[in-house]
């Protein structure tokens, strides 16, 4: 019985710490994992069509102008959510920053999930969805196979960073504002 239970645990542990795949409406899968460099400078974000919880959508597009720390999420990932606390901390420290805007991006095709978590979790920073739509070709065009994934875009729509440090880690923070700094 130990034995089972110390399965189950390692299990969940690796689950934990391993990313989870965006569920995709294409059966068909791309070869190896985020192959998209750090720092691009010279690659654009994919203009995408997003959705806010009041079921109203706007572009990618209209939000650039400031540097963004976009994370992209979804509920039903277990290291995505584990983020979340270090997500609201991370929007307390940057909120007197005006250059800076942190957005969730859920990867969700369960709206209703999606809807119900911001509802529970009451998120100080801006929350969107990806239409399943765009999903498809954007996670291709900017090589995202596993969430959670942390991206930062510079206000000109321009990739920084493809990979940017998760909120929990210590460097997240100096990361955006070398970042904000680098643009200057």
């Amino acid at each position: 019985m130990k034995f089972k239970a110390f399965l189950v645990v390692m299990t969940l542990v690796s689950a934990a710490f391993a990313g989870c795949q965006p569920k995709s409406n294409n059966a068909e899968k791309t070869p190896a994992t985020d192959s998209i460099s750090a720092d691009v400078p010279d690659i654009i974000m994919p203009d995408i069509t997003l959705e806010r919880a009041d079921g109203s959508t706007l572009q990618l597009s209209s939000l650039f102008g400031k540097t963004l720390y976009l994370d992209f999420w979804a509920t039903w990932c277990p290291p995505c959510c584990a983020e979340i606390p270090h997500l609201e901390t991370l929007s307390k420290q940057l909120s007197d920053n005006q250059d800076v805007r942190i957005i969730s991006i859920s990867v969700d095709q369960d709206r209703e999930a999606w809807v119900k978590k911001i509802a529970e979790d009451k998120p100080a920073w801006e929350q969107y969805r990806i239409s399943s739509e765009d999903a498809d070709v954007f996670f291709s065009a900017i090589a995202l196979e596993t969430i959670p994934r942390f991206i930062i875009v510079g206000p000109d729509g321009g990739i920084i960073n493809a990979d940017a440090p998760r909120p929990s880690d210590e460097s997240c923070s100096a990361t955006i504002l070398q970042s904000i700094q680098g643009i200057e």
